[in-house]
């Protein structure tokens, strides 16, 4: 996918400590210069900046600054780790104290905050570049469960489940990254795309319940859903079972016109079909069982 460029996103989170937002882009072979910002309004025209990260080629230089008001004191020391034709991926980790910027995994800079980050409302991206994608990334979410495992065929464990919103709600093309690891002696965990904050009282459009050993299931992975607070049949045929004890995961969930694509370690796994629609209906994430989170990502 490719952005057009001037590119404004509304990051759909408050900024605080551990939160991170990815820029994958190139820079065309007669690019001189871009700038990627972090504004309080929609560009750098329309309130303050509070980091202008703006590489510069024909100087062979990074530009790191902010705006309130008129621009202030620019930093450049570190070089210059863009070239052109070459693609790059920059990250910018919040911390309390200031922006760690990585260009290609590599800690490039630090720029100190001068401006409060909760203020930041906006990515703004403008220059001489090409974009091919942007997440907005939050890692904080980690969880291990109890052992207590319920005996209900379709409640998960409790009492830790993570919740987190899906800012906009589902909409094709739309996609879920979660990475995380079976605990040891792990019975069952299961992602759910639910139709409002509340597993138990909301429509569920897809509970993707990996059984380990639980009830008659063993190396299942059971796709199902929720409306009117009945569950709807059971979908178990897979080519695998893709989870192992203390082995790292990562499930990907792809939202298409049709149904949902899911692929697991970078393997297609399987597929779901909408049961539940408006897509838009479905605005949160919730994640229960026997499993640490340890980030996931929705862009």
């Amino acid at each position: 996918m490719a952005y057009s460029v001037p590119h404004t996103a509304n990051i759909p989170f408050t900024l605080a400590d551990g939160k991170e937002i990815i820029i994958d882009g190139v820079v065309p072979h007669y690019g001189n210069r871009f700038s990627i910002n972090l504004c309080s309004g929609p560009n750098y025209d329309s309130g303050d900046t509070a980091l202008h990260f703006n590489p510069r080629l024909d100087q062979n230089e990074v530009v790191r600054t902010h705006n309130r008001g008129g621009w202030g004191h620019e930093e450049k020391h570190g070089g210059i780790p863009f070239y052109k034709g070459s693609p790059f991926e920059v990250k910018i980790v919040v911390r309390h104290h200031g922006y760690h910027i990585f260009v290609n995994n590599s800690l490039f800079c630090e720029f100190n905050h001068r401006i409060p980050k909760e203020s930041v409302r906006y990515l703004y991206i403008h220059g001489d570049v090409t974009i091919s994608r942007v997440a907005f990334v939050d890692v904080s979410y980690q969880i291990t469960t109890l052992s207590r495992i319920s005996h209900s065929l379709h409640t998960p464990p409790s009492p830790f489940p993570i919740v987190t919103p899906i800012q906009g709600g589902l909409v094709p093309g739309r996609t879920i990254v979660i990475n995380g690891v079976p605990r040891h002696g792990a019975s069952r965990f299961n992602v759910n795309l639910v139709c409002g904050p509340s597993f138990d009282a909301n429509d569920v459009a897809l509970h993707f319940d990996a059984r380990f050993n639980y009830g008659n299931s063993h190396h299942t992975v059971v796709r199902t859903h929720k409306a009117g607070g009945a569950w709807g049949g059971e979908e178990t045929h897979s080519p695998y079972f893709p989870f192992s004890h203390n082995v790292p995961f990562e499930i990907l969930i792809l939202v298409e016109h049709h149904g949902y694509k899911i692929a697991v370690n970078n393997q297609h796994f399987v597929e779901f079909n909408h049961r539940i629609q408006p897509l838009h209906r479905v605005n949160f994430l919730n994640i229960q069982g026997d499993v640490t989170v340890n980030s996931i990502k929705i862009f």
